[in-house]
Protein backbone atom coordinates (compact mmCIF):
# COMPACT_ATOMS: atom_id res chain seq x y z
CA UNK A 1 0.00 0.00 0.00
CA UNK A 2 1.27 3.42 -0.88
CA UNK A 3 2.23 5.54 2.11
CA UNK A 4 0.42 8.84 2.55
CA UNK A 5 1.27 12.06 4.32
CA UNK A 6 -0.04 12.46 7.85
CA UNK A 7 -1.66 15.81 8.55
CA UNK A 8 -0.45 15.75 12.15
CA UNK A 9 2.63 13.95 13.35
CA UNK A 10 1.82 13.97 17.05
CA UNK A 11 -0.71 14.86 19.73
CA UNK A 12 0.57 17.36 22.31
CA UNK A 13 0.92 16.34 25.94
CA UNK A 14 -0.09 18.95 28.50
CA UNK A 15 2.34 19.62 31.33
CA UNK A 16 0.87 22.48 33.36
CA UNK A 17 3.59 22.46 35.97
CA UNK A 18 6.35 22.79 33.43
CA UNK A 19 4.43 25.51 31.61
CA UNK A 20 4.03 27.48 34.84
CA UNK A 21 7.73 27.29 35.53
CA UNK A 22 8.53 28.53 32.06
CA UNK A 23 5.97 31.31 32.39
CA UNK A 24 7.43 32.55 35.67
CA UNK A 25 10.99 32.34 34.41
CA UNK A 26 10.58 33.74 30.92
CA UNK A 27 7.18 35.49 30.93
CA UNK A 28 6.80 33.95 27.48
CA UNK A 29 5.11 30.59 27.28
CA UNK A 30 1.60 29.19 27.22
CA UNK A 31 0.44 26.37 29.47
CA UNK A 32 -1.23 24.91 26.40
CA UNK A 33 2.16 24.14 24.82
CA UNK A 34 3.48 20.62 24.75
CA UNK A 35 6.67 19.58 26.46
CA UNK A 36 8.43 19.01 23.17
CA UNK A 37 7.03 21.59 20.78
CA UNK A 38 8.32 25.16 20.58
CA UNK A 39 6.05 27.97 19.39
CA UNK A 40 8.76 30.61 19.72
CA UNK A 41 12.28 30.58 18.27
CA UNK A 42 13.99 30.87 21.66
CA UNK A 43 16.14 28.21 23.32
CA UNK A 44 16.03 25.82 20.38
CA UNK A 45 19.42 26.53 18.84
CA UNK A 46 21.30 23.46 17.69
CA UNK A 47 24.37 23.96 19.83
CA UNK A 48 26.62 21.52 17.97
CA UNK A 49 26.18 23.32 14.64
CA UNK A 50 28.15 26.54 14.30
CA UNK A 51 29.54 26.24 10.77
CA UNK A 52 26.40 25.56 8.73
CA UNK A 53 26.12 27.04 5.24
CA UNK A 54 22.67 25.71 4.32
CA UNK A 55 19.61 24.21 6.03
CA UNK A 56 16.72 22.15 4.64
CA UNK A 57 13.62 20.66 6.25
CA UNK A 58 11.68 17.58 5.19
CA UNK A 59 8.34 16.47 6.61
CA UNK A 60 9.70 15.34 9.98
CA UNK A 61 13.46 15.71 9.61
CA UNK A 62 16.02 18.38 8.83
CA UNK A 63 19.56 18.47 7.44
CA UNK A 64 22.39 21.01 7.54
CA UNK A 65 25.28 21.43 5.13
CA UNK A 66 28.55 22.34 6.85
CA UNK A 67 31.49 24.32 5.49
CA UNK A 68 33.46 21.09 5.21
CA UNK A 69 31.00 19.50 2.76
CA UNK A 70 29.72 17.19 5.49
CA UNK A 71 25.96 16.85 6.09
CA UNK A 72 24.26 16.32 9.43
CA UNK A 73 20.58 15.41 9.82
CA UNK A 74 18.14 15.01 12.72
CA UNK A 75 14.52 14.06 13.37
CA UNK A 76 12.47 11.20 11.94
CA UNK A 77 14.57 8.27 10.71
CA UNK A 78 11.84 5.71 10.03
CA UNK A 79 12.99 5.22 6.44
CA UNK A 80 16.68 6.03 6.86
CA UNK A 81 16.24 9.68 5.83
CA UNK A 82 19.00 10.77 8.23
CA UNK A 83 21.51 8.83 6.14
CA UNK A 84 23.59 7.49 9.02
CA UNK A 85 23.15 3.79 8.29
CA UNK A 86 20.34 3.36 10.79
CA UNK A 87 16.57 3.67 10.70
CA UNK A 88 13.35 1.73 11.03
CA UNK A 89 9.92 1.97 12.60
CA UNK A 90 10.00 4.38 15.53
CA UNK A 91 13.59 5.46 14.90
CA UNK A 92 14.54 9.12 15.25
CA UNK A 93 17.36 11.30 16.49
CA UNK A 94 16.78 14.47 18.51
CA UNK A 95 20.35 15.63 17.84
CA UNK A 96 22.30 15.91 14.57
CA UNK A 97 23.95 12.76 13.18
CA UNK A 98 26.41 12.69 10.29
CA UNK A 99 25.32 11.41 6.89
CA UNK A 100 27.57 8.55 5.87
CA UNK A 101 30.18 8.74 3.11
CA UNK A 102 29.64 12.37 2.05
CA UNK A 103 32.35 14.99 2.51
CA UNK A 104 31.94 16.94 -0.74
CA UNK A 105 28.34 18.15 -0.73
CA UNK A 106 27.60 21.56 -2.24
CA UNK A 107 23.80 21.64 -1.72
CA UNK A 108 21.12 19.64 0.12
CA UNK A 109 17.39 19.01 -0.19
CA UNK A 110 14.82 17.02 1.79
CA UNK A 111 11.53 15.48 0.68
CA UNK A 112 8.80 13.88 2.72
CA UNK A 113 10.88 10.92 3.87
CA UNK A 114 14.01 11.10 1.72
CA UNK A 115 16.97 13.43 1.30
CA UNK A 116 19.44 14.22 -1.48
CA UNK A 117 22.78 16.00 -1.85
CA UNK A 118 24.43 17.67 -4.82
CA UNK A 119 28.11 16.77 -4.83
CA UNK A 120 31.22 18.30 -6.30
CA UNK A 121 31.48 17.31 -9.93
CA UNK A 122 27.71 17.33 -10.51
CA UNK A 123 26.66 13.93 -9.17
CA UNK A 124 23.73 13.46 -6.78
CA UNK A 125 23.34 11.06 -3.85
CA UNK A 126 20.01 10.30 -2.14
CA UNK A 127 18.92 8.26 0.87
CA UNK A 128 15.78 7.29 2.79
CA UNK A 129 12.38 6.18 1.54
CA UNK A 130 12.37 4.69 -1.95
CA UNK A 131 8.83 3.31 -2.19
CA UNK A 132 8.26 5.16 -5.45
CA UNK A 133 11.89 5.10 -6.67
CA UNK A 134 12.55 8.66 -5.49
CA UNK A 135 16.22 7.81 -4.80
CA UNK A 136 16.82 7.44 -8.55
CA UNK A 137 19.22 4.51 -8.37
CA UNK A 138 17.18 2.08 -10.47
CA UNK A 139 15.58 0.25 -7.53
CA UNK A 140 12.66 0.61 -5.11
CA UNK A 141 14.71 -0.37 -2.07
CA UNK A 142 14.96 2.07 0.84
CA UNK A 143 18.51 3.04 1.78
CA UNK A 144 19.76 4.36 5.11
CA UNK A 145 23.01 5.46 3.47
CA UNK A 146 23.49 7.61 0.35
CA UNK A 147 23.17 5.93 -3.05
CA UNK A 148 24.13 7.59 -6.32
CA UNK A 149 21.41 8.79 -8.68
CA UNK A 150 21.86 7.07 -12.02
CA UNK A 151 23.17 8.79 -15.13
CA UNK A 152 23.65 12.29 -13.74
CA UNK A 153 27.10 13.87 -13.67
CA UNK A 154 26.27 17.47 -14.63
CA UNK A 155 23.69 18.59 -12.07
CA UNK A 156 23.72 22.17 -10.81
CA UNK A 157 20.78 21.88 -8.38
CA UNK A 158 18.55 19.19 -6.86
CA UNK A 159 15.08 19.31 -5.28
CA UNK A 160 12.85 16.72 -3.61
CA UNK A 161 9.06 16.49 -3.43
CA UNK A 162 6.79 14.09 -1.61
CA UNK A 163 7.83 10.98 -3.55
CA UNK A 164 9.76 12.36 -6.50
CA UNK A 165 12.96 14.31 -7.12
CA UNK A 166 14.31 16.56 -9.87
CA UNK A 167 17.70 17.89 -10.93
CA UNK A 168 18.63 21.01 -12.89
CA UNK A 169 21.39 20.18 -15.34
CA UNK A 170 24.01 22.16 -17.17
CA UNK A 171 22.48 23.72 -20.25
CA UNK A 172 19.08 24.31 -18.63
CA UNK A 173 17.42 20.91 -18.95
CA UNK A 174 15.69 19.15 -16.03
CA UNK A 175 15.59 15.46 -15.16
CA UNK A 176 13.15 13.94 -12.66
CA UNK A 177 12.58 10.50 -11.14
CA UNK A 178 10.21 8.69 -8.76
CA UNK A 179 6.42 8.83 -8.52
CA UNK A 180 4.58 10.07 -11.62
CA UNK A 181 0.93 9.28 -11.02
CA UNK A 182 -0.02 12.92 -11.62
CA UNK A 183 2.56 13.73 -14.27
CA UNK A 184 5.01 15.34 -11.82
CA UNK A 185 8.01 14.01 -13.77
CA UNK A 186 6.98 16.13 -16.75
CA UNK A 187 7.57 13.52 -19.43
CA UNK A 188 4.12 13.48 -21.01
CA UNK A 189 3.24 10.16 -19.38
CA UNK A 190 2.13 8.95 -15.95
CA UNK A 191 4.70 6.19 -15.63
CA UNK A 192 6.93 6.13 -12.55
CA UNK A 193 10.65 6.00 -13.18
CA UNK A 194 13.42 4.64 -10.95
CA UNK A 195 16.04 6.51 -12.98
CA UNK A 196 16.09 10.14 -14.16
CA UNK A 197 13.99 11.04 -17.21
CA UNK A 198 14.07 14.37 -19.02
CA UNK A 199 11.28 16.91 -18.55
CA UNK A 200 9.70 17.76 -21.88
CA UNK A 201 10.17 21.07 -23.65
CA UNK A 202 12.49 22.77 -21.17
CA UNK A 203 16.02 23.74 -22.19
CA UNK A 204 16.31 27.14 -20.51
CA UNK A 205 15.61 26.49 -16.82
CA UNK A 206 17.53 28.42 -14.18
CA UNK A 207 15.90 26.82 -11.11
CA UNK A 208 13.61 23.89 -10.26
CA UNK A 209 11.36 23.13 -7.28
CA UNK A 210 9.08 20.24 -6.29
CA UNK A 211 5.88 20.15 -4.23
CA UNK A 212 3.84 17.20 -3.06
CA UNK A 213 2.82 16.01 -6.52
CA UNK A 214 3.83 18.87 -8.80
CA UNK A 215 7.00 20.53 -10.03
CA UNK A 216 7.91 23.99 -11.34
CA UNK A 217 10.81 25.55 -13.22
CA UNK A 218 12.01 29.14 -13.36
CA UNK A 219 13.02 29.94 -16.91
CA UNK A 220 15.26 32.49 -18.53
CA UNK A 221 13.40 35.76 -18.88
CA UNK A 222 11.48 35.33 -15.62
CA UNK A 223 8.63 33.07 -16.71
CA UNK A 224 7.62 29.93 -14.80
CA UNK A 225 6.40 26.55 -16.03
CA UNK A 226 4.75 23.93 -13.79
CA UNK A 227 3.54 20.36 -14.30
CA UNK A 228 1.83 17.55 -12.38
CA UNK A 229 -1.16 17.58 -10.03
CA UNK A 230 -3.43 20.63 -10.32
CA UNK A 231 -6.63 19.97 -8.36
CA UNK A 232 -6.05 23.09 -6.27
CA UNK A 233 -4.64 25.26 -9.04
CA UNK A 234 -1.02 24.76 -7.96
CA UNK A 235 0.20 24.87 -11.58
CA UNK A 236 -0.99 28.47 -11.87
CA UNK A 237 -2.41 28.07 -15.35
CA UNK A 238 -5.92 29.34 -14.67
CA UNK A 239 -7.39 25.83 -14.73
CA UNK A 240 -7.54 22.82 -12.41
CA UNK A 241 -6.43 20.33 -15.05
CA UNK A 242 -3.39 18.17 -14.37
CA UNK A 243 -0.57 18.43 -16.87
CA UNK A 244 2.10 15.81 -17.55
CA UNK A 245 4.16 18.37 -19.49
CA UNK A 246 5.23 21.88 -18.43
CA UNK A 247 2.54 24.58 -18.67
CA UNK A 248 3.21 28.27 -18.27
CA UNK A 249 2.11 30.05 -15.09
CA UNK A 250 -0.18 32.95 -15.89
CA UNK A 251 0.83 36.61 -15.63
CA UNK A 252 4.43 36.20 -14.45
CA UNK A 253 7.36 37.41 -16.54
CA UNK A 254 9.64 38.85 -13.85
CA UNK A 255 10.22 36.00 -11.36
CA UNK A 256 13.62 35.67 -9.71
CA UNK A 257 12.91 32.59 -7.53
CA UNK A 258 10.32 29.83 -7.31
CA UNK A 259 9.20 27.51 -4.50
CA UNK A 260 6.59 24.73 -4.37
CA UNK A 261 4.73 23.83 -1.19
CA UNK A 262 2.42 20.90 -0.63
CA UNK A 263 -0.39 21.98 -2.94
CA UNK A 264 0.59 25.58 -3.65
CA UNK A 265 3.46 27.48 -5.23
CA UNK A 266 5.03 30.91 -4.79
CA UNK A 267 7.31 33.17 -6.80
CA UNK A 268 9.66 35.94 -5.73
CA UNK A 269 9.41 38.82 -8.16
CA UNK A 270 11.69 41.64 -9.18
CA UNK A 271 11.35 44.44 -6.65
CA UNK A 272 10.74 42.07 -3.72
CA UNK A 273 7.04 41.26 -3.98
CA UNK A 274 5.76 37.67 -3.69
CA UNK A 275 2.89 36.00 -5.51
CA UNK A 276 1.39 32.59 -4.71
CA UNK A 277 -1.22 30.28 -6.24
CA UNK A 278 -2.97 26.98 -5.51
CA UNK A 279 -4.49 25.70 -2.28
CA UNK A 280 -5.42 28.38 0.24
CA UNK A 281 -7.40 26.54 2.90
CA UNK A 282 -5.06 27.79 5.63
CA UNK A 283 -4.23 31.15 4.08
CA UNK A 284 -0.96 29.92 2.56
CA UNK A 285 -1.35 32.27 -0.40
CA UNK A 286 -1.05 35.23 1.97
CA UNK A 287 -3.62 37.47 0.26
CA UNK A 288 -5.96 37.83 3.23
CA UNK A 289 -8.38 35.21 1.95
CA UNK A 290 -8.82 31.43 2.14
CA UNK A 291 -10.10 30.73 -1.36
CA UNK A 292 -7.93 28.65 -3.70
CA UNK A 293 -6.56 30.44 -6.74
CA UNK A 294 -5.50 28.89 -10.05
CA UNK A 295 -3.65 32.09 -10.98
CA UNK A 296 -1.03 34.01 -9.00
CA UNK A 297 -2.24 36.42 -6.29
CA UNK A 298 -0.05 38.92 -4.49
CA UNK A 299 0.99 38.28 -0.90
CA UNK A 300 -0.10 41.19 1.28
CA UNK A 301 2.32 43.72 2.76
CA UNK A 302 5.56 42.29 1.36
CA UNK A 303 7.63 44.49 -0.94
CA UNK A 304 11.23 43.71 0.05
CA UNK A 305 11.58 39.91 0.11
CA UNK A 306 14.99 38.46 -0.75
CA UNK A 307 14.10 34.74 -0.49
CA UNK A 308 11.01 32.53 -0.07
CA UNK A 309 10.19 29.08 1.25
CA UNK A 310 7.04 26.97 1.49
CA UNK A 311 5.92 24.03 3.61
CA UNK A 312 2.90 21.83 3.13
CA UNK A 313 0.35 24.54 3.91
CA UNK A 314 2.30 27.66 4.84
CA UNK A 315 4.83 30.01 3.26
CA UNK A 316 7.53 32.44 4.40
CA UNK A 317 9.68 35.29 3.11
CA UNK A 318 13.11 36.52 4.20
CA UNK A 319 13.63 40.27 4.44
CA UNK A 320 16.93 42.17 3.94
CA UNK A 321 16.88 43.10 7.64
CA UNK A 322 17.28 39.44 8.59
CA UNK A 323 13.67 39.22 9.70
CA UNK A 324 11.17 36.62 8.49
CA UNK A 325 7.45 36.85 7.72
CA UNK A 326 5.21 33.77 7.43
CA UNK A 327 1.59 33.02 6.62
CA UNK A 328 -0.72 30.00 6.48
CA UNK A 329 -1.11 27.07 8.87
CA UNK A 330 0.04 27.77 12.43
CA UNK A 331 -0.09 24.23 13.85
CA UNK A 332 2.46 23.74 16.64
CA UNK A 333 3.27 27.45 16.58
CA UNK A 334 4.76 27.09 13.13
CA UNK A 335 4.50 30.76 12.23
CA UNK A 336 6.72 31.61 15.18
CA UNK A 337 4.77 34.66 16.33
CA UNK A 338 3.88 33.18 19.73
CA UNK A 339 0.17 33.13 18.91
CA UNK A 340 -2.22 30.19 19.20
CA UNK A 341 -4.30 31.07 16.14
CA UNK A 342 -4.74 28.08 13.84
CA UNK A 343 -3.74 30.07 10.77
CA UNK A 344 -2.96 33.50 9.37
CA UNK A 345 -3.99 34.52 5.86
CA UNK A 346 -1.60 37.49 5.87
CA UNK A 347 2.10 37.58 6.76
CA UNK A 348 3.08 37.79 10.44
CA UNK A 349 6.61 38.46 11.63
CA UNK A 350 8.53 35.74 13.42
CA UNK A 351 9.52 36.93 16.87
CA UNK A 352 13.14 37.23 17.99
CA UNK A 353 14.87 36.64 14.64
CA UNK A 354 16.80 39.55 13.14
CA UNK A 355 19.84 37.82 11.64
CA UNK A 356 18.45 35.12 9.34
CA UNK A 357 20.37 34.33 6.15
CA UNK A 358 18.37 31.28 4.98
CA UNK A 359 14.99 29.77 5.84
CA UNK A 360 13.37 26.36 5.42
CA UNK A 361 10.15 24.78 6.58
CA UNK A 362 8.90 21.21 6.88
CA UNK A 363 5.44 19.89 7.52
CA UNK A 364 5.12 21.19 11.07
CA UNK A 365 8.53 22.64 11.92
CA UNK A 366 10.73 25.50 10.78
CA UNK A 367 14.47 26.16 10.80
CA UNK A 368 16.57 29.26 10.19
CA UNK A 369 20.25 29.56 9.32
CA UNK A 370 21.58 32.59 11.16
CA UNK A 371 24.59 34.81 10.74
CA UNK A 372 27.64 33.01 12.06
CA UNK A 373 26.43 29.59 10.93
CA UNK A 374 24.12 28.71 13.81
CA UNK A 375 20.65 27.20 13.31
CA UNK A 376 17.41 27.81 15.23
CA UNK A 377 14.33 25.58 14.85
CA UNK A 378 10.81 25.62 16.30
CA UNK A 379 7.42 23.92 15.93
CA UNK A 380 6.55 20.25 16.28
CA UNK A 381 9.35 18.29 17.98
CA UNK A 382 7.82 14.90 18.68
CA UNK A 383 10.34 13.20 16.38
CA UNK A 384 13.27 15.38 17.37
CA UNK A 385 13.02 17.57 14.26
CA UNK A 386 14.14 20.66 16.21
CA UNK A 387 17.53 19.05 16.77
CA UNK A 388 17.95 20.41 20.29
CA UNK A 389 18.48 17.06 21.96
Amino acid sequence: MKKHKSTSLVASRILPTLCLAILLALLAASCGSSDSDSAMPFGDDISDLTEATDIIAGAGHSCALLQTGIITCWGNNEDGQLGNGQGGDGEFSAAPVQVADITDATAITAGYEHSCALRQGGTISCWGDNWDAQLGNGTNDDSSVPVQVANITDATAVTTGHEHSCALRQGGTISCWGSNGDGQLGTGTNDDSSVPVQVANITDATAVTTGEEHSCALRQGGTISCWGHNADGQLGTGTNDDSSVPAQVANITDATAIIAGGEHSCALRQGGTVTCWGSNADGQLGNGQRDDSSVPVQVANITDATAITAGYDHSCALHPTGRISCWGNNTSGLLGDGQSDSHSSVPVQIAGITDAVAITTGEEHFCVLRQGGTITCWGNNQLGQLGNG
